[in-house]
């Protein structure tokens, strides 16, 4: 049985990847996220809302949550673990105690694909 992992968070662009690994790495190394200057002079951009606008998008997107009121308020969110497999006729699944299949499905082109996220339990085919 093959089990797929599925990300659900929204593609970065090459700047927001970049700016992303830069307060991954300073959370890394100093135990502190940095500070929207900081952020700023690393990737030379002068205005702090140009850094905002960017931290926006991240937090939009699911990648950072902010605390507004703190200088280094950034946190990395963790990345939900979705699972996934592919069902055929004749194929049962289980997520946890709940248990979806294929059966009685006579077209064999048909397929299913069960996604579920890892805190229903894990997912697994029964035949």
């Amino acid at each position: 049985m093959q089990t797929t992992e599925v990300s659900t968070r929204k593609k970065l662009t090459e700047k927001q990847q970049a700016i992303y690994s830069f307060i991954k790495q300073e959370i890394t190394q100093q135990r502190l996220s940095p500070t929207v200057r900081e952020i700023g002079e690393q990737f030379g951009i002068r205005s702090s809302n140009g850094v905002m606008c960017h931290l926006r998008a991240l937090e939009r997107k699911g990648w950072i949550k902010r605390d507004h009121y703190l200088s280094r308020g950034i946190t990395l969110v963790a990345e939900p673990v979705t699972q996934m497999i592919t069902l055929t006729p004749g194929e049962a699944g289980c997520i946890g105690e709940i248990y979806v299949g294929c059966v009685g499905v006579k077209d064999r082109s048909v397929t299913l694909e069960l996604i579920a996220p890892d805190t229903l339990g894990e997912i697994r085919k029964d035949l």
